[in-house]
């Protein structure tokens, strides 16, 4: 069995931020990074202590150089950096499974900590063929086109449920609640760690029931920009988007696996 472990920064136990502001401009960061390591590291064990043969994890908050790499279980392979193009890079029909730790909910979300999707400054919303969808609905559809399902989101309560919402199926493990945008209660950051252990351990145990998430074909695409000048530059940036109102454009894709975030 071949796994791979996207990996996120805003959703680990006791990470909230400063008030106001994002994670990477807080004193909240350097935390951020170690707690996602070992919850990273929590779920690759408990792939390899249930069979696994290989367990690659993918650090994507930001540039994609966050995690402590050296403490993180030294049988994994890492995927670090940026410019790769799409999601889930090195991802094949092969794997087993992907695993989502550190997540958090789409912008918007009442409640959610770190709430955003992909980019806090640039996405108002994201929708797909007219339904809202954040980043853990698109990079799970991006690994079912290869025909791998979701099997695990460790996320704040707002994002287990917006997991739960786009795949039933998939095992989750809360780290804390959501208060607000930086205000959380949050589990102690050990106890989240034996948690996820725990819970990637059933997720495994019931592979046989999880499904891949595929969103019908042809794709319609809309992003909602924040700013109209960040609406110019998207689609001088990025080519076959066409404007559709003065902070919104569109695109129809045959293929998620074109988007990069």
């Amino acid at each position: 069995m071949r796994f791979m472990i996207g990996v996120d920064c805003d959703g680990p136990a006791c990470v909230a931020g400063e008030a106001g502001g994002l994670l990477n401009s807080s004193s909240d960061y350097r935390f951020a990074c170690g707690q996602a390591t070992r919850e990273a590291d929590a779920a690759a064990r408990a792939l390899f202590d249930s069979g696994a043969e290989q367990v690659v994890v993918w650090d994507n908050h930001g540039g994609g150089a966050n995690l402590e790499y050296q403490r993180l279980d030294p049988r994994c392979e890492i995927v670090m950096g940026s410019g790769f193009g799409r999601r889930w890079p090195g991802l094949d029909a092969a794997f087993s499974g992907v695993l989502m730790v550190g997540y958090h909910a789409m912008e918007g979300t009442p409640g959610g900590v770190l709430a955003h999707s992909y980019s806090p400054h640039a996405y108002r919303w994201i929708k797909v063929n007219g339904r809202e969808v954040g980043e853990m609905g698109l990079d799970a559809a991006v690994a079912g086109e290869f025909g791998v399902p979701a099997l695990f989101v460790a996320s704040d309560d707002r994002g287990c449920a917006e997991a739960r919402d786009f795949m039933p199926w998939v095992e989750t493990v809360t780290t804390k609640r959501g208060a607000g945008f930086n205000a959380a209660f949050s589990k102690h950051p050990a106890r989240a760690v034996e948690e996820i252990y725990e819970g990637v351990r059933r997720s495994v145990a019931g592979l046989a029931e999880m499904k891949p998430l595929e969103f019908p074909v042809p794709l319609e695409m809309e992003l909602r920009l924040k700013r109209f000048l960040q609406t110019c530059n998207f689609r001088l940036r990025r080519r076959g988007w066409r404007l559709v109102g003065p902070y919104t454009v569109r695109r129809t894709f045959e293929s998620l696996k074109d988007w990069s975030g």
